[in-house]
C-alpha cells in the first residue's frame, strides 16, 4: 500500500499542470459559491452602516409625513418602557456664495448646505462627531457651526473663522465651532450638490420659528427589546406621525434577491463546467496508471485498494481546491462588495465583508463533494478492468449507444420551455431558475445528435474542399467523446457569455429607450411648488417649456392584492404627452383613451403590473389612497419600466382629490440652451428653497451606472465559466491526444504525412470549434428565452434584444479557442515515434 502511495504522490507532483487545472476549478466554483452565499449578509451590512452613518444608534424613527398636522412635534418627556432614550433634530437649507475667484475655480456661485441643528451633548450619544479641529473650553451654542472637512478645506477655513451663510433666505455671519471628518452626520455623497453643517437646535428652532419642536425624532432602545412591539408603543403616542426603522428591510430584501438570483445562477453554470472538466481530468489520470494499476493488482494489491488511493487522490484535489477556494471566495466577496459599494446614487460606501465558519465550511464541503463526484465515474470504471487485461493492456471499454439521451434532452427542452408558462406565482422565481439549468443540461445531451448531423453536411463538402484529411477528420470527430466534451464545453462557456452580454446590452437599450421617453432636459422638484412657482421658473433663461407633475413615488397599495404601485402619476390630459412619449397597449386610440380619464375614476396600468395582477380592461381596482379606498376602472395599458414596471396614470383632477395633494411633485422642464448651464441658472433662482434639479442626461448615466455595476459582476462570473471552459478543452485535446496515438500511428505507418496529420487535426479543431460555437448559440438563445420570465418573476421586466454581432462572435470564439487548443496535440503529433506509438493502448 505504500508503494502505491508514494507512487500517486510523485505522479501528482509530476503532472503540475494536470494538479492546477482540478485544484482552480474546484477552487473557483467553492469561490464563487462562497461569495455568493455571503453576499446577501455583506450587501445588508453595508447599507445598514451607511444608513447608521446618518441614523447613528437610532432604532425607529419618527418623522411628519403628508397625513401629519405639521412638519414638526414636540417629543414627549414622559419616559417609555424599553426607550433608551429619544433625541431630536430640525433642519433648514443653506447657501454659501462662492468668491468670484472660487466661481471661476469651481464653475458654480454658490454651495448648497443642509444646515441641522442638534444638543451637542445628545448628538454625542447619538452619533459622535469626528473632529478633526474644535474650539477649546467653549459651549456649542448661539451662532456657532460645525463644517465639515471637505467643505473646509475646500474654502479655506479653520475653527474661530467667521462665515456668512444664508439659512432660510437670510444672511447669517457665523462662526466655526469646529471641522468634521467626513463620517456620522457629515458623510458626504459625491452625487449631491448638498454638504452638510451642524449648528444648536435651539438656534436652527429659532429662525424656523419652531422653538421646543423636532423635524425628525431618533428613537434608542433599550437592549433587547422588540422593535416592532416599541413601534406599536410609539404609534400611538405619535399618532399621524411616521413611525418606522431607519430602513425597510422588506425592499432591502428585493434588492438582495435582484443580485444573488443571477450570481447563484452563474455559480452553477460555472460548477456544471468545473465537473465537466475534472470528470475529464481524471479519465487522463485513470488512462494513464491502467498499465501500472495492472502491474499493483497481478502483485497481491486488491481493487478496493488501488480504489481508495485514486479516491485518495481524488480527496486531496477536493481539500487544496476547498481551502484555495475559502482564501479565494474572501477575495471574490470582497472585489464584488467594492463594485456594489460605489453606488452612483448614495456615493461610496464604506466596504466591509460579512461571513461566518458556515460560510467556509460549506464551501468547503462542496469542494470535496465537487472533487469526489467528478472524478468517481472513471475511478469506477478503471476498477472494473479485469487483471488479465490490463496487464495485457487490452483496457479499451466498449460503449453502447444510449439513444435514450436523445430523448431525454427533447423531452427536458420541452420541459424547460413550459413549465414557466404554467408555473404558480408563490413558485415562479425557483421554477425559472431550474428550467434555465434543464435547458443548459439538455443541450449538453443532445450535442452528440447535433454534432453527428454537422458532421453529415460537413462530409461531403470537406472531401471536395479539404480532400482526404477532411473526410478523415469528419470520421475521427464522429462519436470521439473528448470531442464531444470539448463541443459541450464550448457550447456551455459561449452560451453563458452570449446571455449575459445580450442582458446587458438589453437593459442598457431599454434604459436608453426609458430616457428617450421623456422629451424635456431637465427635472426640478421645489418646496410647496404651484402654478406661481411655475411662472417664475418659466421665466428662467432657457426655460421654453414646463410642466408640472404630480405624481406619487412613495408607493400605493392596491387592496386586497398584496401589491404597491410604486410610481403614481396623476396627468395633464392635454399637456402630459407634449413631455412624455406614451406607448398604449393594443388598438385603443390614444386620444379617446386619455379623454376617459378625466370623465370618471379612470386608471391605465403599465404592463409588468398588469401580469403581476392579472388585470384586463374594464377591472375594478380599488387603491389604498389618502383620502381612503378609492375604485378606478381599468381602461388600458401601457409599456413602462419606471419603477421596475409597477406604474399607473390616473387623471390630475382625481390625482388631486384622491391624493390630497395640492403642491406640484417635480417639474419637466424644455430648454433652449445647454440644460447643465441652465440648471444652474435655477438653482441660482431658487437659492432661498429647498430644491433638488438633475439634468436627464445626468440621470441617464447615473441608472446605466448603477445598472452596469451588477452586469459587470454577471460578465466577470461569465468570463471565469468561459475560462474554466477553455482549460477544460485545452485538457480534453491532450486526452484525445494520448487515446489516439496509436491509430494515428498506424495511419502514419500507411503513408500519412506529417503535414496531412497536422492538417487533419486542425481541422478537426475547426469543425469542433464552429459546432461548439453554433451550439452555444442555441444553448445561449434557449437560455435567453427563459430570461424575461425569470426576470418578471423579481419584478424587473426586461425585453431581450438580440445582436447578430454578439452572435458572430461566438461561432469566432468558438473556433479560435479550437484551434488554439490542438496546436501543441498537433506539434507532439508530428514528432510521435510510430513504433512506440503503436505499442501504446
Amino acid at each position: 500500500m505504500g508503494i502505491i502511495v508514494r507512487f500517486i504522490v510523485k505522479s501528482i507532483l509530476e503532472k503540475k499542470f494536470r494538479a492546477f487545472i482540478i485544484v482552480f476549478s474546484i477552487a473557483i466554483s467553492a469561490a464563487l459559491f462562497f461569495a455568493c452565499s455571503g453576499l446577501s449578509g455583506t450587501i445588508t451590512s453595508m447599507y445598514e452602516n451607511q444608513i447608521k452613518m446618518q441614523t447613528g444608534e437610532a432604532d425607529i424613527i419618527i418623522q411628519p409625513d403628508e397625513d401629519s398636522p405639521s412638519g414638526t412635534f414636540k417629543i414627549k418627556p414622559e419616559p417609555i418602557d424599553g426607550v433608551s432614550y429619544i433625541t431630536g433634530s430640525i433642519a433648514a437649507s443653506g447657501s454659501y456664495k462662492l468668491s468670484e475667484d472660487q466661481s471661476e475655480k469651481y464653475n458654480i456661485k454658490t454651495e448648497n448646505l443642509i444646515v441641522r441643528g442638534f444638543n451637542i451633548e445628545e448628538l454625542d450619544k447619538l452619533n459622535p462627531v469626528n473632529f478633526s479641529q474644535v474650539a477649546r473650553n467653549k459651549d456649542f451654542e448661539g451662532n456657532f457651526v460645525i463644517l465639515s472637512k471637505i467643505f473646509a478645506d475646500k474654502y479655506g477655513y479653520n475653527v474661530g473663522d467667521r462665515i456668512d451663510i444664508k439659512i432660510n433666505g437670510r444672511d447669517r455671519i457665523l462662526t466655526v465651532y469646529g471641522i468634521s471628518r467626513p463620517t456620522g452626520v457629515f458623510q458626504h455623497n459625491p452625487q449631491s450638490d448638498t454638504m452638510t453643517a451642524v449648528m444648536p437646535m435651539d438656534t436652527i428652532a429659532s429662525i424656523r420659528n419652531v422653538r421646543g419642536r423636532v423635524q425628525t425624532a431618533f428613537v434608542v432602545l433599550e437592549e433587547g427589546v422588540d422593535i416592532k412591539s416599541a413601534i406599536d408603543t410609539l404609534e400611538k403616542l405619535y399618532p399621524r406621525y411616521r413611525v418606522s426603522e431607519p430602513f425597510s428591510a422588506e425592499e432591502l430584501r428585493q434588492y438582495m434577491q435582484f443580485i444573488v438570483v443571477p450570481m447563484f445562477m452563474m455559480t452553477s453554470m460555472v460548477l456544471f463546467i468545473s465537473i465537466f472538466i475534472i470528470y475529464s481530468t481524471f479519465k487522463v489520470i485513470t488512462t494513464e496508471r491502467l498499465p501500472v494499476i495492472g502491474t499493483f493488482r497481478s502483485i497481491g494489491a486488491t481493487r478496493k485498494m488501488t480504489d481508495v488511493v485514486l479516491i485518495g487522490e481524488s480527496l486531496t484535489y477536493g481539500i487544496a481546491g476547498g481551502i484555495a477556494g475559502d482564501i479565494l471566495g474572501i477575495g471574490v466577496l470582497y472585489l464584488i462588495a467594492k463594485i456594489m459599494a460605489a453606488d452612483p446614487y448614495n456615493g461610496q460606501m464604506n466596504v466591509s465583508i460579512k461571513f461566518g465558519i458556515g460560510h467556509l465550511a460549506a464551501s468547503f464541503l462542496l469542494a470535496i463533494c465537487v472533487a469526489l463526484i467528478s472524478s468517481w465515474r472513471p475511478i469506477s470504471k478503471a476498477s472494473k478492468i479485469p487483471i488479465k487485461d490490463l496487464v495485457l493492456n487490452n483496457t479499451e471499454i466498449k460503449s453502447k449507444n444510449k439513444k435514450w439521451k436523445k430523448y431525454a434532452g427533447i423531452i427536458m427542452l420541452l420541459i424547460s420551455s413550459s413549465l414557466p408558462l404554467v408555473a404558480p406565482k408563490s413558485l415562479a422565481l425557483l421554477i425559472n431558475v431550474v428550467s434555465l439549468l434543464i435547458s443548459t443540461v439538455a443541450v449538453v445531451m443532445c450535442v452528440p445528435y447535433i454534432t453527428r448531423i454537422f458532421l453529415k453536411l460537413f462530409e461531403r463538402f470537406y472531401g471536395n474542399f479539404f480532400g482526404n484529411e477532411g473526410i478523415l477528420a469528419v470520421k475521427n470527430l464522429n462519436g470521439n467523446k473528448n470531442i464531444l466534451n470539448n463541443i459541450s464545453l464550448l457550447a456551455i462557456g459561449i452560451s453563458t457569455l452570449l446571455m449575459i452580454n445580450t442582458i446587458s446590452s438589453s437593459v442598457g437599450i431599454e434604459v436608453l429607450n426609458a430616457y428617450k421617453d421623456w422629451n424635456f432636459d431637465i427635472m426640478v422638484s421645489l418646496y410647496n411648488s404651484d402654478r406661481n412657482t411655475e411662472q417664475v421658473l418659466r421665466s428662467v433663461d432657457g426655460v421654453y417649456g414646463t410642466y408640472g407633475a404630480y405624481e406619487s413615488w412613495d408607493g400605493v397599495d392596491v387592496k386586497d392584492a398584496n401589491y404597491t404601485i410604486r410610481y403614481l402619476q396623476g396627468v395633464d390630459i392635454k399637456r402630459y404627452r407634449d413631455y412624455v412619449t406614451f406607448r398604449l397597449q393594443g388598438k385603443l386610440d390614444a386620444d379617446e383613451t386619455f379623454k376617459l380619464l378625466d370623465e370618471g375614476r379612470n386608471i391605465m396600468v403599465a404592463n409588468m403590473a398588469k401580469e403581476k395582477l392579472g388585470l384586463k380592461v374594464g377591472d375594478s381596482l380599488t387603491l389604498e389612497m389618502k383620502s381612503g379606498d378609492k375604485t378606478y376602472k381599468v381602461i388600458g395599458f401601457y409599456d413602462s419600466i419606471m419603477s421596475n414596471g409597477s406604474n399607473a396614470v390616473i387623471s390630475q383632477k382625481y390625482y388631486k382629490m384622491d391624493m390630497k395633494q395640492q403642491e406640484i411633485s417635480n417639474f419637466f422642464i424644455k430648454t433652449s440652451k445647454n440644460p447643465d448651464e441652465v440648471l444652474s441658472s435655477i438653482q441660482d433662482k431658487f437659492t432661498r428653497r429647498g430644491m433638488f434639479g438633475d439634468t436627464i442626461d445626468s440621470m441617464e448615466k447615473k441608472n446605466y451606472e448603477s445598472n452596469n455595476q451588477f452586469m459587470i459582476i454577471l460578465q466577470a462570473f461569465s468570463v471565469i465559466a468561459m475560462l474554466i471552459g477553455i482549460f477544460g478543452v485545452f485538457n480534453n485535446y491532450m486526452i484525445s491526444f494520448m487515446e489516439r496515438k496509436r491509430s494515428i500511428a498506424m495511419m502514419r505507418s500507411i503513408g500519412l504525412s506529417k503535414r496531412q496529420t497536422l492538417k487533419m487535426i486542425m481541422i478537426e479543431a475547426l469543425t469542433g470549434g464552429c459546432i461548439g460555437g453554433v451550439v452555444g448559440i442555441i444553448g445561449g438563445t434557449l437560455m435567453l428565452l427563459s430570461v424575461p420570465n425569470l426576470m418578471q418573476s423579481i419584478d424587473i421586466p426586461i425585453a431581450i434584444h438580440y445582436s447578430m454581432n454578439f452572435f458572430i462572435s461566438a461561432l469566432v470564439g468558438g473556433i479560435i479557442i479550437a484551434v488554439l487548443a490542438s496546436i501543441s496535440p498537433a506539434l507532439k503529433t508530428s514528432k510521435l515515434n510510430i513504433i512506440e506509438a503503436i505499442k501504446y493502448e
